[in-house]
């Protein structure tokens, strides 16, 4: 990024109108399907598993494995590609890494044993890593506080529609061709132009992007929150380390991960091998239960910014929403091992996984509670949370699967407790003041919460 194009004052050029321009919502929709070719090829695997071990020998705990690999990278590149989305803009290298991935997605379809399936999803992780740390980057800067939580949850609700289209796509292309090979070629080609696109669309200011103008450029610094002087001393390490906030962010986000994406590696095995499922019946199963996802995902963003307006209590309406999501998504899950009706399950686990997805509210605390200059590091400390549970909770269920001999009443019990921590710990953030480094309130233009 030039100094220029960071210090030069971008309304000396740009078009005076009285019009807004709505480039931001744009920017948000070309990121959204992104996102949702992001979840096509991550669910690319977990839908063609069970097809794949009638030509790969695979047991429980290797499943668990291979589905948890993808995690281990992912955690380990969260905090250097937030560093680097801080350092270089999310335009750059979202373009670099959204390539990368889809080659390597496209080189799976390759595979001839287990061994090759998990080194491809170590690689997938490693180049997946910084595009949620980029949704809070682009968050910060494109939207106003009060579009926030909206903007967040609808980013993060491209991973249940990707996880539900990618069930179609995948079970129709394994269909049509006779192989699950294609299933990765397909999205792994996808993903490749969709990068493309990105970084021919995506700016990483608004100012920058020349269809903006003025107009909405005013209605996106309109009521920006500062939690610090932009031009102050950032927060250290130490101080986030003795935030009780940032601490709940983290246990809080590592229980909501270990039960979504223990929900999402396991669901299309769950619906082989226990409710016995043909391929049609697994496609239009994962499709329903994700789709539930993302209704729950976008209406959460929706009513969080719709209440924090109405009451300007951003911290009770935000617990109400999270500690709420948590408890439901509790009862639903455990209700599924004690349901014998196969459909009947299938309605509880969507009624979990709608729950479950109020939790992409937490993609907006980085951009509500962190300096400008920290958003994109922050995002990536608390994907490590998310990476973490997800790199555990595929392996803790393909280990407890085995143990009961092919139940999943044990694997769903750990995901009900998992859902309880996501609950408290979302109940220990403090969202009226920053998440380390300062003991004032944070502000919301003139409101102060």
């Amino acid at each position: 990024m030039s100094t220029s194009a960071s210090t030069a004052d971008p309304r000396r050029t740009r078009p005076s109108t009285s019009a807004r321009s709505s480039v931001r919502i744009r920017v948000f929709a070309v990121l959204f399907v992104l996102i949702l070719i992001n979840f096509l090829d991550r669910t690319a695997l977990t839908v063609a598993l069970p097809y794949i071990g009638k030509e790969i020998t695979i047991t429980p705990q290797l499943k668990g494995w291979i589905l948890g690999a993808f995690f281990w990278t992912y955690l380990i590149f969260q905090i250097p590609g937030g560093w680097l989305l801080d350092r270089f803009g999310p335009r750059k290298i979202i373009g670099i890494v959204g390539t990368a991935w889809g080659l390597v997605e496209l080189a799976t379809g390759f595979v001839t044993g287990a061994f090759g399936l998990l080194l491809f999803r170590l690689g997938l992780g490693a180049f997946e890593a910084p595009v949620y740390p980029a949704g809070a980057k682009i968050n910060s800067a494109w939207l106003p506080a009060k579009e926030r939580a909206r903007g967040a949850t609808i980013l993060d609700a491209a991973s249940p529609l990707g996880a539900a289209f990618g069930g179609l796509l995948v079970t129709f292309l394994i269909g049509i061709f006779g192989s699950w090979r294609w299933a990765f070629f397909a999205t792994g080609a996808l993903t490749v132009l969709a990068a493309l696109a990105c970084f021919a669309y995506l700016r990483d200011k608004p100012e920058q992007h020349p269809g903006v103008s003025e107009s909405e450029l005013d209605h996106i610094r309109s009521d920006q929150q500062e939690v610090t002087a932009e031009s102050g001393p950032l927060p250290k390490i130490g101080d986030y380390l003795r935030s009780l906030s940032f601490w709940g962010m983290m246990f809080g986000r590592l229980g909501w991960a270990f039960t979504w994406w223990g929900i999402i590696s396991w669901t299309p095995s769950y619906l082989v091998d226990s409710l016995h499922f043909d391929l049609a019946q697994v496609g239009w199963g994962t499709f329903f239960v994700y789709g539930m996802g993302f209704v729950g995902e976008v209406l959460s963003g929706f009513l969080t910014d719709y209440l924090r307006r109405r009451t300007g209590r951003l911290n009770l309406v935000t617990k109400i929403m999270l500690v709420g999501s948590g408890a439901a998504g509790a009862v639903s899950i455990f209700l599924i091992p004690l349901t014998s009706n196969g459909y009947l399950a299938l309605v509880w686990l969507g009624i979990a996984v709608f729950f479950i997805l109020f939790g992409g509210i937490y993609w907006a605390v980085p951009a509500w509670l962190a300096p400008r200059r920290q958003v994109g590091t922050v995002g990536g400390v608390m994907n490590v949370a998310s990476a973490a549970g997800g790199a555990l909770a595929p392996v803790v269920m393909g280990y407890a699967i085995a143990a009961a001999s092919g139940s999943y009443s044990g694997a769903f019990l750990f995901l009900a407790g998992a859902a309880v921590i996501y609950l408290i710990g979302s109940l220990l953030i403090n969202f009226e003041k920053p998440l380390a480094g300062s003991a004032g309130t944070v502000r919301v233009g003139t409101e102060e919460l």
